[in-house]
């Protein structure tokens, strides 16, 4: 049978998801058949796993299937994608990556004519001595890549957990003597200078002090340039996008944002006059209150069907719900996805900013559905205190890792929003004469289409837009700030200072609504009852988790009384892996952000496996978590919760599996299918 190239091209994202594992293993078989894999193949007989890392790298992160992909894209994978989510001990171990690729564009070139399957064959082939250094670069990686990363090339064994330790103690060392560097030995490469430079930030004259916050506030407080901060690579393609992600503090973020406190007048008599006479109803002073119930209603008791991997909107409910709003957003796509309708997108972070949806899952679909409790309470407040609590869930909680996005930990949508305020609304009006200005202003990034949309929702600005070209998306015209905009968004810049730019719910998600209550209560009285977010009790029943590693999985049963190192154990023993790794787990709560649970190693984490009981996590029956084992070969498990069982309903522990009898007594490998993979696979047998 030909393999069908453009299989997964005309699905939807939560269609083709499924498919994806046995469309990335024909794809392979069709090369390997292929004249030009044989040609391949008996020059580099032991072969690699390159090929399905990049195809489901690029799918999974970017939607991307071969036949559409163009060279641009194979760029995003090539030198952000996998350089973040593939963790390599040794650059020699990338070595055979771009022949690889190169051989497998080459085959789609010649037996599918894709377009540009040549153009990518040739990107490739001028990154093959870079790609193996950005493999190991830390500053393109995560934090825990980072962290591995930095230690490994300081000399530490960081594949035992006395080689993290050491590390660890130097780190800490490192940083607190970091309050001066000098520019001789910040680490600040040559490229990195020159974008700083570009921006007009000054580096001081070698041997003389850096101070790397100091800095990092200007580069975070520069204009953003057209081709992104510090996002293109220079003549050796070396970018550093996240060079500084791990230094970031709580305070540097107050830093950061404090720094231009002077674009911020205060809240003038006015501006005070204007928020006490505002009525709020379900339109005024924008529709958000409208379109918010408008899409609780869409949802209703059976709730709306979601993608697999971001937990988005079903493709094929958008257009549906965009029609319904007050001001559908105008688009000329043909395969839009829920952020190419903005403020379909604001909502749904609304949504998972409040809590007052939570996912479920039907048989093999994920659901989203209404959160009874919350939902009630909600059902309870006035227009002004449903008004004000909407302020606060986006402009105090919500994170764009609610909207699957990847970005700095520390800065909510709330701090974009008032960051990008004063050159967002510094003219009387902002004027986007065609698509390149609008591209110019980087607004989908800054503050994004979906935070402008919400800003016209709660009567902040003005957005006057024109109907979009052939196969474009959103065309905004005008933006301008409203007298209720400037005056709101004064007010909450002084009550973030109060506050220190600090909230309580920021540790805390389940206080109640109130964190703006203070400052807004004064011209708005109507505000009284809070909405209320309900304590999740610890469960201790029974917990039946079915973990799977590629086609093999398994069935675990453990007390809620265990810890997720307890758990791990478990998973460890039912593929007779080895504990000689460090690991994490990673899942999301129920507001929509992620937490990582890490190995007791990692001294500086906030959450450590050994210390997290099972029954403590906010998961529930369909809920997803991501076990990963051994940040070399990053063994990734899924782990989704199927039950829990307030009594055992079998004798427990018998034909367990463990190996250690303190894990028989709290749990055991109940079903075992599949073949584990060999933890320590014999390369040569990878065709």
């Amino acid at each position: 049978m030909i393999f069908d190239i453009r299989q997964l091209d005309n699905l939807d994202y939560d269609d083709a998801e499924p498919l994806l594992e046995d469309f990335i293993e024909d794809a392979i078989e069709a090369f390997v058949n292929s004249s030009t894999g044989q040609e391949y193949i008996k020059a580099h007989p032991q072969g690699g796993n390159w090929i399905g890392s990049f195809l489901e790298m690029a799918y999974l992160y970017e939607a991307l299937t071969p036949a559409k992909m163009k060279k641009g894209d194979a760029q995003t994978v090539m030198e952000y994608i996998l350089p973040r989510k593939l963790t390599l001990l040794d650059p020699s171990e990338a070595e055979d990556a771009i022949p690889e690729l190169v051989a497998f564009w080459t085959f789609l070139k010649e037996d599918y004519k894709l377009r540009s399957a040549g153009a990518i064959a040739k990107y490739l082939k001028s990154i093959e001595k870079k790609f193996p250094k950005w493999m190991v670069d830390p500053s393109r990686g995560g934090i825990a890549k980072n962290f591995m990363m930095q230690g490994m090339q300081a000399g530490y064994d960081m594949t035992s957990e006395e080689g993290v330790a050491a590390f660890q103690e130097q780190y800490n060392q490192q940083v607190r003597s970091q309050q001066a560097v000098t520019n001789d030995n910040a680490g600040l490469p040559r490229q990195v200078q020159q974008q700083l430079q570009a921006l007009g930030i000054q580096l001081p004259p070698a041997g003389e002090p850096l101070n790397p916050m100091a800095l990092l506030v200007q580069m975070l407080n520069a204009p953003l340039p057209s081709d992104g901060l510090l996002g293109n690579a220079d003549d050796d393609g070396e970018d550093n996008p996240d060079s500084f992600e791990s230094s970031i503090s709580q305070s540097i973020r107050a830093r950061v944002l404090s720094w231009d406190a002077d674009k911020f007048p205060p809240l003038s008599a006015e501006g005070k006059e204007i928020l006490a006479a505002q009525t709020i109803t379900e339109t005024e002073p924008g529709p958000i209150l409208k379109d918010f119930q408008t899409i609780l209603d869409f949802i209703g008791s059976d709730g709306i069907l979601v993608s697999g991997k971001r937990n988005q909107i079903s493709l094929k409910l958008l257009g549906e719900i965009n029609q319904r709003l007050s001001q559908p957003n105008e688009i000329d796509l043909k395969r839009p996805q829920q952020k190419s309708y903005p403020t379909i997108h604001g909502l749904y972070l609304l949504l998972r900013a409040t809590g007052i949806v939570k996912l479920a899952r039907q048989g093999k679909q994920r659901t989203l559905v209404l959160n009874p409790p919350i939902y009630e309470s909600w059902q309870q407040l006035n227009p002004t205190e449903r008004y004000c609590t909407l302020l606060e869930a986006w402009l105090v909680r919500a994170h764009g890792e609610m909207l699957g996005q990847e970005q700095s930990p520390y800065l909510t949508e709330g701090d974009i929003c008032l960051k990008s305020w004063p050159e967002l609304t510094g003219k009387k009006r902002l004027s986007l004469a065609t698509y390149k200005d609008q591209d110019r202003q980087r607004l989908n990034d800054y503050p994004g289409y979906h935070n402008l949309a919400l800003m016209e929702l709660f009567g902040v600005v003005k957005i006057t837009t024109n109907k979009p070209e052939s196969g474009k998306g959103w065309r905004i015209r005008y933006i301008e700030a409203l007298p209720l905009g400037k005056a709101l968004m004064e007010l909450l810049r002084e009550t973030y200072e109060t506050n220190e730019f600090s909230w309580p719910s920021e540790t805390d998600p389940s206080r109640p609504f109130n964190d703006l209550q203070p400052a807004l209560s004064p011209y708005f009285p109507e505000w009284q009852q809070t909405l209320a977010i309900p304590n999740y009790a610890f469960q201790p029943g029974r917990h039946i988790f079915k973990v799977s590693l590629g086609k093999a999985w398994r069935r675990i049963a453990i007390s809620g009384e265990a810890t997720l190192a307890d758990l791990a154990g478990l998973i460890l023993d039912s593929v007779e892996f080895d504990y000689d790794h460090l690991d994490q787990f990673t899942y999301t709560n129920h507001l929509g952000r992620k937490v990582e649970v890490v190995h007791p190693a990692f001294e500086d984490g906030e959450y450590f496996t050994n210390a997290v009981k099972i029954g403590s996590l906010p998961i529930q029956e369909g809920s997803l978590m991501e076990y990963l084992f051994d940040f070399g070969d990053c063994w990734e498990f899924s782990v989704e919760l199927e039950a829990v069982e307030t009594q055992s309903t079998s004798p427990a522990n018998k034909g367990s599996k463990s190996k250690k009898k303190s894990k028989q007594l709290l749990g055991e490998i109940v079903e075992v299918h599949g073949k584990a993979p060999s933890q320590y696979p014999n390369y040569d047998e990878d065709w």
